[in-house]
């Protein structure tokens, strides 16, 4: 039996995500209780509703409305809220009945920013920071703190805005993998199997049959094999592209925070001089963005912390 409401406020976090959905417990400070964290996969999920009431159940909370926040990977706008590559929703609407208490919902990119807020110190000063990651998607928000003014977090889809190569190469492949398009949005490309395309093309072009299926057996073999070597430099040209955008856009003249697995995979292609080129660009502004540092964050379960925390700012 867990501990009463008296001394924890009942309060459920989750991440909803392709693979399944992770639920825990909020604990007295704010934070993820230990030991309360549960995934359903998604082969055993019936209903989100259903695998919420379930979860309430094993850790017996006692009847009352309960508090919640659920960082989705999808577009959190309107009641019925998509979740990204699944055949799930979400409905804010359909959680406030059940809970009894409107629920907090965030795109899981902004969960990544909360969560890197919440155990960093604060500068004496306003910062911005772009938070991006490369993983079955791009994901991208853009982190503000103001000593005075607190923490604020916008989440953008700023992965899905156009792609613009660099350099002749990387134009080269863009219009070889995407024929006859014009535009082509930045996840299609910047994502884990943009570089097994990417990888598998550059096969190709040698006249070599790939050896690699997915991308974490490339950016492992990066280091001794060539082709592997090509494609992760390719990715992070691109990503480094997109992500020197970004600062332009939303004035992230403090930091670039990358997250996720596969940005931490490349990200020593990032001190190559093709990379760095292509993140500080050829705008008027290409010495400043050149100078704005990169950082590569990994964190557990970073969407519940994250979460965890939007709703203790709430």
């Amino acid at each position: 039996m867990f501990e009463t409401d008296r001394v924890r406020p009942r309060a459920i976090v989750g991440h909803v995500g392709r693979k399944g959905m992770r639920l825990a417990l909020v604990g007295p400070a704010g934070g993820i209780d230990p030991g309360t964290t549960r995934f359903h996969d998604a082969a055993a999920i019936t209903s989100l509703s259903g695998t919420i009431s379930a979860f309430q159940r094993e850790m017996a909370l006692p009847p009352g409305p309960v508090r919640s926040a659920f960082a989705v990977a999808g577009l959190v706008r309107g009641d019925a809220i998509s979740v990204t590559r699944t055949r799930w929703f979400l409905s804010r609407s359909g959680l406030a009945g059940m809970l009894g208490h409107a629920p907090v919902i965030l795109n899981d990119f902004e969960a990544e920013a909360w969560a890197l807020a919440a155990r960093e110190r604060p500068a004496g000063h306003p910062t911005t920071h772009v938070v991006a990651g490369a993983t079955s998607g791009l994901g991208v928000a853009v982190l503000r703190r103001d000593p005075v003014r607190g923490v604020s977090v916008l989440a953008t889809e700023a992965g899905h805005a156009a792609f613009a190569a660099p350099d002749a190469p990387l134009a080269a492949l863009v219009a070889e993998l995407f024929p006859g398009r014009r535009i082509v949005g930045a996840e299609e490309l910047i994502c884990a199997s943009g570089l097994v395309t990417v990888y598998q093309a550059m096969a190709r072009a040698r006249g070599a049959a790939p050896r690699f299926a997915s991308p974490e057996a490339i950016t492992a073999a990066a280091t001794r094999d060539p082709i592997a070597e090509a494609a992760c430099e390719t990715l992070a040209t691109a990503f480094a592209a997109h992500l020197g955008n970004l600062v332009l856009c939303y004035g992230a003249w403090d930091g670039v925070i990358v997250a996720g697995g596969l940005g931490t995979a490349l990200s020593p292609m990032f001190h190559r001089p093709r990379v760095a080129a292509a993140f500080a660009g050829i705008s008027r502004h290409a010495r400043q963005v050149a100078q704005v540092p990169i950082r590569f964050e990994t964190m557990a379960e970073g969407e519940l912390h994250g979460a965890a925390e939007a709703l203790r700012a709430a």
